[in-house]
């Protein structure tokens, strides 16, 4: 599976696509961060960004998981390259784990970074502030990781179902304007962790509480709290749900990838 892993990177190099997918997702994340910072009503910083636009932090995610998956696990159906493999003697569980594993680990990693990425522009601007304590958001961040694997598990079962990478990156589009227009039902979702979508949400949702005070100029004024702290109940479904739930997305593409004729 060495040498499948080597070849799969090597072409991956000399591709270049991904590289520069990836640097323009950076780059717009970042900006973005920056733009929602100037656009704000309040004194912006990088913890209101969090409070404010949490879906900013998973949402663009969708397509580049999907963009990823779809090229590492799809990509050599077209060419007839996993056929190749296999008259090489190479066994059809190396091949499928030398795409499945890479890409699902690497898009889920880079997604859940690009998470980050809003957030680290916007405080380098702007600061931190004092809206969210700055341990709960990284716990939080850190741990949208897992729905990205969950996520990433079941477009590589996807691709190795249609064996077409335009049909993996057009169901992360499908998705995320999916998300997009649900924005109200996800939000108020108290369903359990096993949609990635309500698990984000769930990660990005901060309590809060409201204290009103009286100012002599301004009258009532409205001071909202957030609770940044997660609970270990929380934490523990994320991940346990999330592995659950990819290994029987992946065991279910090899258990397809086994039976098909690669026609």
């Amino acid at each position: 599976m060495k040498r499948l892993l080597s070849s799969l990177s090597y072409q991956s190099l000399r591709d270049g696509a991904l590289y520069r997918l990836t640097g323009i997702f950076i780059v717009a994340m970042a900006v973005f961060g920056i733009v929602i910072g100037i656009a704000s009503d309040e004194t912006p910083c990088a913890g209101r960004l969090i409070a404010d636009a949490p879906s900013v932090l998973w949402l663009f995610q969708y397509m580049i998981i999907a963009i990823i998956v779809g090229t590492l696990s799809a990509g050599d159906f077209k060419d007839k390259d996993l056929y190749y493999e296999i008259m090489s003697g190479h066994s059809r569980v190396d091949i499928f784990l030398s795409r499945a594993i890479p890409s699902t680990v690497l898009s889920a990693l880079l997604a859940a970074f690009l998470s980050a990425v809003p957030v680290i522009s916007n405080c380098i601007v702007f600061g931190w502030g004092d809206v969210i304590e700055v341990k709960g958001a990284v716990i939080r961040i850190a741990l949208c990781f897992f729905p990205f694997l969950r996520l990433a598990s079941f477009y590589t079962l996807t691709a190795f179902l249609s064996k077409n990478r335009m049909v993996v990156t057009a169901l992360g589009y499908m998705a995320m304007i999916c998300c997009i227009f649900l924005q109200n039902v996800i939000t108020g979702s108290q369903s359990t962790f096993l949609l990635s979508s309500f698990n984000l949400q769930k990660l990005m949702d901060y309590g809060t509480w409201s204290i009103y005070n009286l100012d002599p100029a301004g009258g009532i004024v409205m001071y909202t709290a957030y609770d940044s702290s997660i609970s270990k109940s929380m934490a523990a479904g994320t991940i346990m749900i999330s592995v659950l739930v990819s290994a029987v997305y992946l065991l279910a593409g090899y258990g397809f990838f086994c039976k098909n004729d690669l026609d």
